[in-house]
C-alpha cells in the first residue's frame, strides 16, 4: 500500500510538472472558429494520471497545473476557466466509467468503458463551460463578449445584438469542448498503449485496466 501511494505521488509530480511545461511551451493548436481558444496538449498528462491512478490523483494533478498557470501568468480568469473545464471532464469521465460498468453487467471491455467515459466527460465539460462562459460574458467581464463579437463579424456572421454574440459563442465553444475531450483522452490512451508495449509489467498497476 505504501509503495502504491509513493508511485501515485510520483506520477502526480511528474505529470503535473509536464502539464505546466507544455502550457508554458504553448504546445497547442488554435481553434479556427474562435482563435483565442486552443486545443491544449497540457491536458494530456493529467488524463494519463487519470488512466494510471484514477480520478482523485488526476484532480490533484490538475490543481497543481492550475496553480502553476495562475502564478506564472498573474491572471486568474484564463487558468480558472481551464481548470473548471478539465475538472469537469475528469469527473464526467469517471461518471461515464461508473455508468458503463453498471450498464454492461458482463465484462464490457476497456474500450467500451473508455467510450462511455469520453461521452460523459464531453457532456459534463460542455455543460459546465457553458455556464462559466455565461458568467464570464454577462457578469465578470462583458468586454470579452465585445471582443468575441468582433471575431464573429470578421467571420461574416450577422450578429446584431449581444444575445446573438452570446449564442454563437456558446455554440462554437461547445463544439470546441466537445472535440477537446476525445483529443485529450485518446492521446493519453495511445501513449499508455505505447508504454505497455515497451513495459508490459506496468499493466498490473494501471487503474483503468483494473476496472
Amino acid at each position: 500500500m505504501l509503495h502504491r501511494r509513493s508511485v501515485i505521488l510520483a506520477y502526480i509530480g511528474v505529470f503535473s510538472s509536464l502539464s505546466i511545461v507544455l502550457a508554458i511551451s504553448r504546445v497547442e493548436i488554435s481553434y479556427p472558429l474562435l482563435p483565442y481558444l486552443k486545443f491544449d496538449f497540457a491536458e494530456v498528462p493529467v488524463m494519463i494520471v487519470f488512466m494510471l491512478c484514477g480520478p482523485v490523483p488526476a484532480i490533484v494533478a490538475e490543481i497543481i497545473h492550475w496553480m502553476g498557470l495562475t502564478f506564472r501568468s498573474g491572471a486568474w480568469i484564463g487558468p480558472l476557466m481551464k481548470f473548471l473545464a478539465v475538472i469537469s471532464m475528469i469527473i464526467g469521465f469517471w461518471i461515464g466509467i461508473k455508468i458503463g460498468t453498471k450498464v454492461m453487467r458482463e465484462k464490457a471491455g476497456s474500450l467500451k468503458i473508455f467510450l462511455f467515459g469520453t461521452i460523459f466527460g464531453a457532456l459534463l465539460r460542455v455543460i459546465v463551460c457553458t455556464f462559466t462562459n455565461i458568467a464570464l460574458f454577462l457578469y465578470i467581464d462583458p468586454r470579452y463578449l465585445q471582443f468575441t463579437g468582433t471575431i464573429l463579424r470578421a467571420m461574416g456572421l450577422n450578429v446584431s445584438s449581444s444575445l446573438d454574440i452570446l449564442t454563437w459563442t456558446l455554440i462554437f465553444t461547445g463544439i470546441f469542448n466537445m472535440a477537446h475531450v476525445p483529443l485529450s483522452s485518446v492521446t493519453s490512451l495511445l501513449i499508455l498503449k505505447a508504454a505497455l508495449k515497451k513495459i508490459p509489467a506496468i499493466a498490473r498497476s494501471i487503474w483503468f485496466l483494473q476496472l
